[in-house]
């Protein structure tokens, strides 16, 4: 037996299916987006209010000296305690964050870093390629940052339209598969 109505309704069966299947991506996308919140901008609590200006241009030292991965990784690295240590396991002056430093490294602590900079886990982003392949100043993304006294108060979340502008500029591919993953 033949029913008439069949292929009509297998042709809409699938169509409602399809259909609700990709507005749940949807949905889930924008769901996600929203409920991120460490992706927008928050405060960032360091465990010492670590002076750039001092460490950059009156001591010289290079952003490598304490982010010693951004010229051949894709994350630029946060400087660990031993880092630190190398200078700072006795005091070098008389601020009150340095000695909280000095008593950090004396007792061993982790100094948690908070990252300033942030994109959403899905987006793909190469120190490497930025600093080291197309020859971009920390400037140009970072700011006058080595010229802070103190951390930022909050992060900064890295936008699309930031990125976009750039390699618009720079003539460099704007292909989504390059940055996302």
């Amino acid at each position: 037996m033949k029913l008439p109505g069949l292929p009509l309704l297998i042709k809409g069966d699938l169509f409602a299916v399809g259909s609700g299947f990709f507005a749940l991506i949807a949905l889930s996308g924008v769901v996600s987006f929203f409920a991120n919140a460490k992706y927008s901008e928050v405060r960032a609590s360091q465990p010492i209010a670590f002076d750039h200006r001092l460490h950059v241009e009156d001591e010289g030292l290079e952003c490598s000296a304490c982010h010693m991965y951004y010229e051949r990784e894709s994350f630029s690295g946060l400087p660990r305690t031993n880092t630190c240590a190398l200078c700072h396991f006795e005091p070098q002056g008389e601020s009150a964050e340095e000695e909280k430093l000095v008593q950090l490294i004396q007792d061993g602590a982790a100094l948690e870093w908070a990252s300033l900079f942030r994109q959403p886990p899905h987006v793909f982003f190469s120190h490497r390629r930025h600093v080291v392949v197309a020859g971009i100043e920390c400037t140009t993304c970072h700011g006058d940052i080595g010229l802070s006294e103190e951390p930022p108060a909050a992060t900064h979340p890295l936008t699309m339209d930031e990125c976009i502008t750039c390699h618009e500029e720079q003539a460099v591919t704007q292909n989504c598969a390059s940055c996302h993953r």
